[in-house]
């Protein structure tokens, strides 16, 4: 049995660091930072409901300042913040993994009247278009985290995959090309629409927004419609994109038109990429609902293309799908709630089931991971563990039945669960050195002026632009099935697929107080580490961002492998030769991986957090791929 059946896909940017830009293009732009500023002014709600905008909502770019639009734009060219930098506000912030000008989209929606939930719609729809569909997707899902400051209680949405009703047969769809985050398997071609999905992505949109929502529905597409009408430049990122996958796109008549918009079938850094075709599908959808999308002409569209290569999609499959708004889980951590997903997501179960765990070990009044190799040691038991525990390794289910321990899947983010399987983490750091060697997303934060919160991640979630090949009025389709065979021969057919994007929000009391969204092949130790940093080690965020990634193994193991032998990876030059010594004499079987295959696998995040004054701050950092604005 594959103890590891699910690859994540996270953030791409950092594959193409590798892929296509080459190790020496860490690229930035200096002087574009305008300085946090804040009005003061705090707005009540309208008899308990928002009201409609009063005034014409307009947010177009074609309407933005020069100057913003300027500066955006020549951020956007270079992937990465110039510098650590704080942001602060007091009436609204935008924080985002991945475009600057997808952050500004938002803040325009914010201060034309939008709530949390206008706002991060607006971010997620412009970010897709300024990235081309390359890492995120109008077709592909999302998972959102909203607080709502009328009723104080946070609500989940999930628009995660749906499979087909007539694909029975999921071990047998083509696989996808993952060397490109060090996973080498067969890859298959041939039927490349078997390796398609039903995603949520614009049916969630639209639920967040009828539910959440304040502005005009239409306006939300404004900046993503002016951006594929007027095009964006080729960014280096972009330009690496295309060279490394645009092979998959050449596959097919419509993927080949897809690469031409820039006026070659060879995008370079720097020329206009024109996006007439989706264009013409956003403003459908803007006039008349997601039902566009899953009833309508693309719908139609979607089906005509993925059954001519071999795809067992029907119309009934998209008619059908909803998104499900569900209760979040949660646990207390260090006087907090932290808020995730609801139980139809892996990776929320993940999280707490960690977070449990570093409570029961008492990790939080320990050095932090990076400074103490005996508390990074246990922290890698801990997140190897929560990763697999839905699989147990064989030393857990010969622990549990020594034990007479029997735990249901819901059983795991529970306390008497951590109580009862922290003794075996312990004693797997002591077992001595082992013998011889043997998911692309987007994640936004948004406040808004009335204290309401929105945490979401989108993703397309396979590599950049798909590789099906496969263009449905402008927008390339995820492989995602030819990544998660397994997961979908343990789900029924036409089933939703559990999720492993899990925002975040702490709350203090009835407050919230940190909220993050977390995107990347890493995500779970990603978003572990930060909370157990900032909120159990009491560090500075900025201090956090900045200590070493955890990075996740995507490796699947073999058969009756044993936990303890599991490799933890580690980024290349991240610690002195002392600090690796000890953690080889504690147990912890490391792999180096250079610089950037680690940045292929680690985790980015978007990260805010409220003071007790109502203060709000975001941060962004040189070596991740965040920018944050405020007002």
């Amino acid at each position: 049995m594959n103890l590891r059946p699910r690859f994540r896909l996270g953030v791409p940017f950092f594959i193409l660091i590798s892929a296509a830009l080459g190790q020496s293009s860490w690229l930035t732009v200096a002087g574009f930072y305008p300085q946090g500023s804040s009005s003061g002014k705090h707005y009540a709600t309208y008899n308990g409901s928002y009201a409609p905008a009063t005034s014409k909502v307009d947010l177009s770019p074609g309407k933005w300042s020069p100057a913003d639009r300027e500066r955006v734009e020549k951020l956007e060219m270079g992937l990465f913040a110039p510098a650590v930098r704080e942001i602060e506000g007091r009436s609204g912030l935008v924080s985002n993994t991945g475009s600057p000008i997808a952050v500004h989209a938002g803040i325009e929606a914010l201060k034309q009247g939008g709530t949390a939930a206008d706002a991060a719609a607006t971010v997620a729809l412009t970010q897709i278009a300024v990235e081309m569909g390359s890492v995120v997707s109008y077709a592909g899902i999302f998972d959102m985290a909203y607080y709502d400051a009328r009723s104080g209680k946070v609500f989940c949405l999930d628009a995660g995959w749906n499979s087909y009703r007539a694909e029975t047969d999921p071990r047998t769809i083509p696989a996808g090309d993952l060397r490109a985050i060090g996973i080498s398997r067969q890859t298959t071609t041939g039927y490349e629409g078997r390796m398609t999905m039903v995603g949520g992505f614009m049916a969630g949109i639209e639920a967040m927004h009828k539910r959440f929502g304040r502005l005009p529905f239409s306006q939300l597409f404004q900046p993503a419609i002016w951006y594929a009408d007027n095009g964006v430049a080729v960014t280096p990122l972009g330009a690496g994109l295309f060279a490394a996958y645009g092979k998959f796109l050449s596959r097919t008549p419509e993927g080949r038109r897809f690469l031409h918009q820039s006026g070659s079938d060879q995008p370079k850094t720097g020329t206009r990429f024109i996006q007439t075709e989706l264009a013409q599908t956003l403003r459908g959808v803007a006039a008349r609902g997601s039902s566009y999308m899953y009833t309508g002409p693309w719908a139609h569209q979607f089906v005509a293309a993925v059954q001519r290569d071999g795809g067992k999609v029907t119309m009934e499959d998209l008619r059908d799908y909803r998104p499900t708004w569900e209760e979040p889980l949660s646990t207390s951590f260090d006087d907090t709630t932290v808020f995730v997903p609801g139980k139809n997501n892996e990776g929320s179960h993940q999280i707490l089931e960690s977070l449990n765990l570093i409570s029961e070990l008492h990790l939080d009044q320990k050095p932090p991971y990076w400074k103490d190799p005996v508390a990074f040691s246990e922290l890698s038991r801990i997140l190897q563990f929560a990763e697999t525990s839905l699989y147990p390794f064989p030393e857990v289910q010969e622990y549990q039945r020594k034990k007479g321990l029997a735990f249901s899947p819901d059983d795991r983010i529970t306390k008497a669960y951590a109580r009862a399987m922290a003794p075996m983490i312990s004693e797997l750091q002591g077992q001595g050195p082992p013998g011889g060697s043997p998911h692309h997303s987007a994640g936004c934060v948004v406040i808004d002026r009335w204290g309401n919160v929105a945490a979401l991640v989108h993703t397309i979630e396979s590599m950049p632009f798909g590789q099906t090949g496969i263009v449905v009025g402008g927008i390339p389709l995820s492989g995602v099935a030819g990544i998660q065979q397994g997961q979908l021969a343990a789900t029924r057919p036409g089933g939703r697929i559990p999720g492993l994007a899990a925002p975040v929000i702490v709350m203090a009391g009835k407050e919230p107080r940190l909220i993050l969204a977390t995107v990347g092949t890493s995500l779970v130790p990603e978003t572990v580490r930060i909370l157990l940093g900032v909120l159990g080690n009491h560090f500075e965020p900025a201090a956090v961002l900045s200590a070493p990634a955890l990075l996740y193994n995507p490796e699947p193991g073999p058969t009756g492998e044993l936990l303890s032998r599991r490799p933890q990876f580690v980024p290349q030059g991240a610690y002195d030769t002392d600090f690796l010594k000890s953690l080889e004499a504690s147990g912890v079987k490391l792999e180096q991986k250079p610089a950037a295959q680690a940045r292929a696998i680690r985790g980015t995040a978007a990260l805010v957090t409220i003071a007790r004054r109502g203060v709000l701050h975001s941060f962004e950092h040189p070596t991740l791929i965040d920018f944050a604005e405020a007002y």
